[in-house]
């Protein structure tokens, strides 16, 4: 990644984009999601592609990495070659065995308290790839500790155990 084709891109994760292959082959494997990246100071978001390619050695990126709350800075290359339609990434093709086509499958999972509203389904995202290490967490906004996990959905509930004396 030439350091001219390297961008300073400041913002949220919107959605992660779930796929069943992350990439074949010897190289990198990939996970991708939507990043909105905040323009004229955070009035404006706009939805991007970010292509995360990490060797098995790196590990995916953690759970708590897709927190809307969260404000990041990524350091990302621009690669035009994998631009894509959020149509196209908010669905997977599906044939069965004869090849005959199937109901698609919702590859597109919006972050708890993202705003749903920043994609338009014929608009083309531009894509980054972002590799490890090359992100910081800028700002963190006051939450409930209560989360969704964006993989599984599955809520997290934080319950505060107090202590008391028993009474006699």
């Amino acid at each position: 990644m030439s350091a001219e084709n390297t961008h300073r891109l400041v913002g949220r994760v919107l959605a992660d984009i779930s796929t069943l292959a992350f990439g074949a082959g010897v190289g990198p494997k990939y996970a991708s999601f939507v990043f909105g990246v905040e323009e004229a100071g955070g009035a404006r978001v706009v939805p991007v592609k970010v292509s995360y390619a990490f060797f098995k050695s790196d590990g995916p990126l953690p759970d708590s990495f897709f927190d809307y709350s969260k404000r990041y800075e990524l350091q990302a290359a621009r690669e035009p070659k994998c631009d894509e339609s959020v149509d196209s990434v908010s669905h997977v093709k599906n044939v069965d065995q004869s090849g005959k086509p199937l109901p698609p499958t919702d590859a597109l999972r919006f972050l708890e308290g993202a705003p749903k509203d920043a994609l338009k389904s014929d608009a083309i995202l531009p894509c980054y790839v972002l590799r490890p290490g090359k992100y910081k967490v800028l700002s963190q906004d006051k939450q409930s500790k209560d989360t969704v996990d964006p993989k599984t959905g599955n809520l997290r509930l934080t319950i505060p155990i107090v202590a008391s004396k028993l009474k006699q």
